[in-house]
């Protein structure tokens, strides 16, 4: 008998697990709050009363990471529909084709929300839910995955006076367009990608704008010499130079690209060591002087201003903090990702302890998918997951030992606190192709200069140097990971590679045939 599988919310994360439990002959069922599948890309106004809202998604939020790293491994984006980088608008299309073409939809049950998740002696999960209307609904489940996303809970810091501030203040979470802003002097807290979006975008609406960092950061255009920033991240640079020369590199490029950042926002941490900030010009906004930005942090607030650490005064009418979220996943027991309320190793309150970032060490059949904090895309890090996961349900994988697996969760922890500046933001942060090559490993499917030398003396020569060379030299599309292993997909990933190797603006007839009769079949 089939197993039966709970999976928590319909973004991408929820969207690609559920394929791969289909494609695995599972019987499983995604549980989405809303109407519609997207998750965060599927955007919604803040209620006008209450001010909640179940996406954080802003009216010109673009995607950070580009196109041709952002699909899914079996499913290309097309450019000649696709920009380089594209909307919220673009990401909610790209993900209801997945949908479509994969015939997930009948598999969702809308408008009904998990309200909790308990495992019963029998190992299996109880899963309760709830719609508007009737009384909630219990149902057993062999497995439940956690798809419910990272930005659900926002991370609101506690300022000194802040109850006495006579402005408005609010989270990035909240925010949608400039509109109802204009004329008004606008302290933003952060340096993330939301508080260089908001800032950039306010600073041509606002009377003063303020940009307050603790620590500064490094700034990223989306397009470095012509190309995608991330198309100098290529497996070469991600996992055979050494981090420090990497590092190096990167950051010269960096500067030669941007220019020396100012003195008020230079970071003393690497280039590698933090996310980076990725909005070019925020900081020809910052020399041209439409921001201001503030090294310092925020010691109180008065009724018409903020006081800075380092002394400064500024008066605001608006306080916008873009402090981050909570890692947060309220419908299964706390104990199941997080061992200790407070992180030793890392210092944090904010962490989440999982073998390999998906595994609960407590349960071996509940999986967490798209909990990371990125330097890089996400689609493909939570389709890597949720292949992993599936294996490990189907025993295709066997998990060590609950000790293996906390001495594991110790030593990524370790690693991340020698290497990464210390905040709540950095405590599940990975680097897209290790990460991806770390889970897929352990089904065959991370490419080898072995495998791809070996397939020039056994197949087209031409054509099989052409993918060791995209493989290696070229973009991290998440097609590699489709050649070889579990899962492999070979004709329409060397389709895809070849194609991102010649730069067409379009996909291929080839690949286009392949997808014609890759649907899904299920009942």
């Amino acid at each position: 008998m089939a197993l039966k599988v709970a999976i928590v919310g319909a973004g991408l994360s929820g969207l690609v697990s559920l394929k791969q439990c289909l494609e695995e002959g599972f019987d499983a069922t995604i549980f989405e709050t809303r109407p519609a599948i997207g998750g965060q890309w599927c955007y919604e106004e803040p209620d006008p009363v209450t001010g909640e809202t179940t996406s954080s998604i802003y009216e010109g939020v673009l995607l950070n990471s580009c196109r041709d790293t952002s699909s899914f491994s079996d499913f290309p984006m097309d450019p000649a529909r696709y920009p380089d980088y594209f909307s919220h608008r673009g990401m909610l299309r790209y993900l209801e084709e997945y949908a479509d073409h994969f015939g997930l939809k009948k598999h969702i049950r809308f408008n009904t929300t998990v309200i909790s998740c308990s495992q019963g002696k029998d190992g299996k999960w109880t899963v309760k839910t709830g719609r508007k209307e009737g009384r909630p609904v219990e149902d057993i489940y062999d497995a439940v995955f956690a798809c419910s996303g990272s930005l659900a809970k926002p991370a609101i810091p506690k300022f000194e006076g802040l109850e006495t501030f006579k402005g408005k203040v609010f989270h990035s979470r909240v925010y949608r367009r400039p509109s109802g802003l204009e004329g008004k002097r606008i302290a933003i807290i952060g340096f993330g990608n939301s508080a260089a979006d908001l800032s950039s975008e306010l600073s041509w609406q606002a009377k003063e704008l303020h940009l307050i960092t603790r620590r500064g950061g490094w700034i990223v255009p989306r397009f470095v010499l012509g190309k995608p920033a991330e198309a100098y991240d290529s497996r070469v640079a991600e996992t055979i130079l050494p981090a420090k020369f990497s590092q190096w590199c990167q950051t010269k490029l960096c500067n030669h690209v941007m220019g020396t950042l100012p003195e008020v926002i230079q970071p003393e941490h690497g280039l590698m060591e933090a996310n980076v900030t990725m909005r070019s010009d925020l900081l020809e906004n910052i020399k041209t002087g439409r921001i201001t930005p503030h090294r310092a942090g925020v010691q109180k607030v008065t009724k018409t201003s903020l006081i800075l650490t380092n002394g400064t005064s500024i008066d605001v009418d608006i306080i916008i903090c873009c402090t981050g979220y909570r890692m947060n996943v309220p419908y299964v027991p706390e104990h199941s990702y997080r061992t200790k309320h407070n992180n030793e190793i890392l210092n944090t309150s904010n962490s989440m302890d999982l073998y390999k970032l998906v595994a609960s060490p407590c349960f071996p059949n509940l999986f967490f998918i798209g909990f990371v904090e990125l330097a890089g895309p996400l689609i493909p890090v939570s389709e890597a997951q949720a292949r992993w996961a599936t294996s490990v349900l189907s025993n295709r994988i066997k998990l060590p030992s609950v000790t293996e697996m906390h001495d594991s969760i110790a030593a990524y922890q370790t690693y991340l606190a020698s290497t990464m500046v210390n905040s709540d933001r950095h405590t599940v942060t990975v680097r897209y192709l290790p990460y991806c090559d770390t889970l897929l490993n352990d089904l065959g499917a991370t490419p080898t200069f072995a495998q791809l030398f070996c397939k020039m003396l056994t197949s087209n020569p031409l054509t099989a140097a052409k993918i060791l060379k995209a493989v290696y030299l070229g973009i991290n599309s998440s097609a590699q990971y489709r050649l070889f292993g579990h899962g492999s997909k070979p004709e329409l990933a060397t389709a895809m590679l070849l194609r991102l190797a010649d730069g067409a603006g379009a996909l291929s007839e080839e690949e286009r045939d392949i997808l014609e009769t890759s649907k899904l079949v299920t009942k």
